[in-house]
């Protein structure tokens, strides 16, 4: 159903697309596509499933990781399920550049997320305001990850993740030639 909706969205744009036209393409029937799906919209979101096994990941990183090593960690340990996802990224990238409803949706979504990764460091004794920042730098180095993964999958999507830590690590640190 996923690629038949993305197929339309390319085809007729976001808004000139229907359920049930989804459905149709999918070879499904529209009460099908509502038991798996909302609305269309989700058709390009899955936060539920992705902040359920962020979760989980935290929650079982390896003792002595720093906290935003835990994040990059728990992603790293998902890159299966963003790998299966690879061929849809670019054009769920396109149609929800598109889409102005679908750009705050996509914040909306980021801001869920920041907010499970956040709840569950807490839960791994982080402090709140640090938990917060930690997430949203994690979400931040994900990001970068995420695009260089996508414009280049010959590495694996986890070397991306951590080439992406080690680029904010350099950020932070004496090897940019930062003056004492």
């Amino acid at each position: 159903m996923r690629e038949a909706a993305l197929e339309l969205f390319c085809e007729k744009g976001y808004d000139g697309t229907t359920a049930a036209e989804i459905a149709a393409r999918a070879g499904v029937t529209e009460r099908t596509f509502f038991r798996h799906f909302p609305d269309k919209r989700e058709v390009l979101f899955n936060e539920d499933e992705l902040g359920a096994r962020l979760e989980a990941a935290i929650a079982k990183a390896p003792a002595g990781l720093a906290p935003l090593e835990v994040v990059v960690w728990s992603f790293q340990s998902l890159a299966s399920m963003f790998e299966e996802n690879l061929k849809f990224a670019e054009p769920n990238r396109a149609v929800i550049a598109q889409t102005p409803a679908l750009q705050e949706r996509q914040l909306t979504k980021t801001a869920a997320i920041t907010r499970t990764i956040a709840e569950a460091l807490q839960r791994r004794g982080v402090a709140p305001a640090l938990a917060g920042l930690t997430a949203a730098a994690g979400m931040a180095v994900t990001a970068h990850g995420l695009q260089a993964w996508v414009q280049d999958p010959s590495s694996p999507l986890v070397e991306h993740l951590g080439r992406a830590l080690q680029a904010l690590n350099m950020l932070s640190g004496r090897q940019l030639g930062k003056s004492d």
